[in-house]
């Protein structure tokens, strides 16, 4: 340990919390705390394509188990 604690607990916790929405009830209700007090500018809140690229095989490009083979190709 080098005093931040155990990375497997952390990891086991952040997991269980994402999978059974702890997480995101964590998140909703720092926004509905922040937003009461006028300290979200949700103007500024957004992801334009612009700005944020998609990877390859979200369009259907090559990932890296396609990567390096012609249509009708199979991996040797």
């Amino acid at each position: 340990m080098n005093g931040r604690g155990n990375w497997k607990t952390a990891y086991d916790r952040f997991r269980r919390w994402a999978e059974d929405g702890t997480l995101e009830s964590i998140v909703r209700h720092l926004q509905g705390e922040l937003e009461a007090e006028g300290r979200i500018d949700w103007s500024q809140l957004g992801a334009h394509s612009t700005i944020v690229q998609a990877a390859r095989a979200a369009a259907g490009g090559l990932n890296d188990s396609k990567r390096g083979t012609e249509p009708g190709e199979t991996k040797a």
